[in-house]
Order: structure tokens, then sequence, then C-alpha cells
């Protein structure tokens, strides 16, 4: 189910190109706000206060116009803004209840603030994330992903069946990000290195913020012994979530080790 891979890479490529045309409003309304209060509050320090009231106006008519759905995601939205205060695990909890999409901008930027003091709300919204990503929009693919996710779960003689049901959704959904991550999950565990990459790859065109896609290809490349590809893999992964411990630990090793025999290397090559 795996050999028309080209013409899967097709259909993921226009599906690609229309997510990307796709606006999220809930987003759009966040960081309009966010400069909103920036130049309110700069017109507030000139002493602009007719230019600051019609801008708290204006921003009171963008609110008023948003639909019921959006302004409750819009809400959240607001409050991921400070992750590292004490509701931010309930926060979390009412973004996966809620299971609007449109929520992953703002919990990727959340997750990149968070300090570490804060360790149990980085794991909330890193849970609400990928409870996010498992959402397709389509219940019955919904459902059959953690069908998927429960045989794959049964290692090795699960895998071909999830193998099989990942496919199956793909191709219903090629848009689906997580059915083409899941995938690559299984054909990871089955050893088959290279289509994984091929699944991963995929997934990065779909979802380029999945920092478990570029793990997953840097565990590819580690056990391909390429072990640059592995790095950079590595270090786009922790670009997008630096809390991945164990994809930081992968990464001081591999440069620990490429250094090594980039400095061998050299060595030789001084030697007469």
């Amino acid at each position: 189910m795996i050999e028309e891979d080209g013409r899967m890479r097709e259909r993921v490529e226009d599906a690609a190109r229309r997510l990307a045309r796709e606006a999220n409003a809930v987003d759009e309304h966040v960081l309009n706000e966010e400069l909103a209060e920036r130049r309110i509050a700069c017109a507030v320090e000139q002493d602009d206060f007719e230019s600051a009231q019609n801008l708290v106006e204006e921003r009171k008519r963008k609110e008023q116009e948003l639909s019921p759905s959006t302004a409750l995601a819009v809400a959240l939205a607001r409050r991921l803004r400070e992750p590292n205060a004490e509701d931010t695990e309930v926060i979390c909890a009412d973004v996966v209840q809620l299971g609007d999409r449109r929520l992953v901008p703002a919990l990727l930027r959340a997750l990149c603030v968070v300090s570490d003091e804060h360790e149990s709300a980085a794991q909330a919204i890193e849970h609400a994330l990928w409870m996010l990503w498992q959402k397709s929009g389509n219940s019955h693919y919904d459902a059959r992903l953690l069908d998927g996710i429960r045989a794959m779960s049964i290692v090795p003689d699960g895998l071909p069946m999830a193998r099989d049901i990942f496919s199956e959704i793909m191709e219903a959904k090629p848009d689906f990000a997580e059915a083409h991550n899941k995938r690559a999950t299984a054909l990871y565990l089955m050893q088959l290195y290279d289509l994984s990459i091929k699944d991963c790859d995929n997934v990065l065109k779909l979802n380029p913020q999945h920092f478990g896609a570029h793990s997953g290809k840097g565990l590819c490349y580690l056990a391909l012994h390429q072990y640059q590809n592995a790095l950079d893999s590595f270090e786009a992964a922790l670009r997008i979530n630096p809390r991945m411990v164990h994809v930081r630990r992968y990464r001081e090793s591999l440069k620990t080790m490429i250094d090594r025999v980039e400095s061998k290397r050299l060595q030789g090559g001084d030697s007469p």
C-alpha cells in the first residue's frame, strides 16, 4: 500500500498548497490584538488619547464581529500568552476539550516561552498540541487513527495492521498530517527507515511545525548511520520545541561524535 508514493506525494503537495492559503481567524485576531495593544500603549505614552480611544473602539468592534466559536478559541489563545501562570494546565484541558485546531499556533508559541520551572505546564501544552494534531475534522477518521495507534502498540505483530490503517486514512484524507506521521512511526518500528523518512517529509509539507516528524526523521537517519542528516533533523525539531530532552541528548552526542571525526580527519590531513 506504499508503492504509489509518487501519487501520494502529489496529493500531499496539493493539500499543502491549499492549507497554506487557508486563513486562521483565531490566530489572526490574536496577533492583530497584540499589535493593537502596543499601538494603544504607544499612543497613550505620546499623550495622543484620541488615537488611543479610536484604537480601543476598533478593537471592541472587531471583537463583536467574531463568531461564537472563534470568540471562544480567541479567549483561550489569549490566556496562553502567559504559559507560566498557575492555571495553564486547566487552560490546556479546555483547549483539548474544545478541539479547535486553530489554537495550534498559540500552543506552539506558549511551548517556546514556558519556563523550566513550570514543567507540568509545558507537558500540558505539548499534550494539547498532540491532541489537536490528531483531529482530522472527521470523527470517523479520528477513530480510525486511534485504531491504528492501538494496533501499533502491539509490537511487532500489530505493526502491519497499523500501517494499513494509517494508509487507508491517508488515501481518504491526504491532508491529515498525523496519519502520515503515525505511519512513519509504524514504518520506523518495522525498520523501513527510507519509507519512514518519505512519510516524515509529507508530514512536514502539511505541518512544517511538526517537531515529532523532524525528530522521527532524525531517528531514521541515525539508524541509517547518516549522522549529519540526523543532527540537522534533531536541530530542526529543537528549534520548534526546545524542551525535547531526549532529542537534546541525541544532538549533543552527535555533535561530539561529528566534531571528533572531523578533528581526526584534519589531523590525518596534516600528517606527512
